[in-house]
């Protein structure tokens, strides 16, 4: 009985609010209303697939270990042997909680950033595409992106039509995000990588991708500056946007959604993939070093002039440079 209290409970939390647990268990388990009833009272015990089914439909793990009982945590995750994961994988993992976050009334995303998240290149194909073909051909190894260079890896026209709509997701919900010093750095170093080894047939193709960087920089500036995502929607909505700088490097990306009374805990590892958790206290310490993060930081959005200039022109003048030593560069 403790277990099914443990399973149950995080259940509860998982599903959402306008869903009923025997609602969730009639639909996931496809049984009838009675059959539901018992498994939640204990006359009839969960199957192991059942239990598998259930994780499954709501991205949470419903296993005994989850809970303020254990130290354990228990994470979610798609392995990367897996035929189902390739770059676009952490493109999609991230679309799909912006999606969700997006369709709840009251939502947050959190986000420690030491590169620059994804979801802010999702309104810039060219940009999108190089980050895209470099995670495909240096970190997954992927035998598409292997075997070419760059202007072979042509941009997805569906790609480019469902990252649209998850950015308009993301400009629908609140965030807190901290960028790091090396945010912008590290799209930059890894363009420098793939002009010494050979993806980038002239100057050109790399300046295509560093004007929608330029762009992206712009915009997000104008974001922070309204302290209002949504600032050039045509409908008008105010959607909060909490951008800060902080002056010391953290290796760490911490994302974390919270949605409503829900709270999902997503640990990058393996450079592009998450783990993904959903249990309570785990989530609240993850949100609390969140917030002392937040209180070492400098807030660029709103009423932080002076410090939100000085950071831009920063990352202008790392944009700048970058062009200038672009000349200096020797394509094959």
């Amino acid at each position: 009985m403790k277990n099914l209290k443990l399973l149950l409970e995080s259940l509860q939390d998982a599903i959402p609010e306008h869903i009923t647990l025997n609602q969730a268990l009639i639909k996931t388990l496809k049984i009838n209303k009675d059959a539901a009833s018992r498994r939640i009272n204990g006359k009839t015990p969960f199957t192991y697939d059942e239990v598998c089914a259930l994780s499954k439909a709501y991205g949470v793990n419903l296993m005994p270990s989850q809970s303020s009982q254990h130290s354990n945590i228990v994470f979610g995750y798609v392995p990367f042997k897996s035929k189902h994961v390739d770059s676009k994988h952490f493109f999609q993992t991230i679309s799909g909680l912006l999606q969700e976050m997006a369709s709840v009334k009251a939502s947050c995303l959190y986000h420690v950033a030491p590169e620059v998240p994804i979801y802010h290149c999702y309104n810039y194909p060219k940009l999108l595409n190089f980050r895209l073909f470099y995670w495909g051909k240096y970190l997954l190894n992927n035998p598409y992106y292997t075997k070419r260079v760059f202007k072979e890896a042509g941009i997805d026209a569906e790609i480019t039509k469902h990252a649209r709509k998850a950015y308009e997701n993301y400009c629908r919900v609140p965030s807190l995000e901290i960028w790091t010093p090396q945010s912008i750095q590290s799209i930059l170093s890894q363009l420098c990588f793939c002009i010494e080894t050979g993806d980038f047939d002239s100057p050109e193709e790399v300046e295509s991708v560093v004007e929608e960087l330029s762009e992206m920089m712009v915009h997000i500036k104008q974001m922070a500056e309204e302290n209002n995502k949504a600032f050039d929607f045509k409908e008008k909505l105010h959607v909060p946007f909490q951008f800060y700088k902080i002056d010391v490097n953290i290796n760490t990306s911490n994302l974390l959604a919270e949605m409503d009374t829900r709270r999902i805990s997503l640990q990058q590892f393996n450079a592009i993939n998450f783990m993904k958790t959903t249990q309570r206290d785990f989530c609240d310490e993850n949100l609390d070093w969140i917030r002392n993060i937040q209180a070492k930081a400098s807030l660029l959005s709103g009423a932080g002039i002076v410090e939100r200039q000085r950071y831009f022109n920063s990352v202008n003048k790392q944009i700048r440079e970058f062009k200038e030593d672009l000349q200096k560069k020797v394509f094959n």
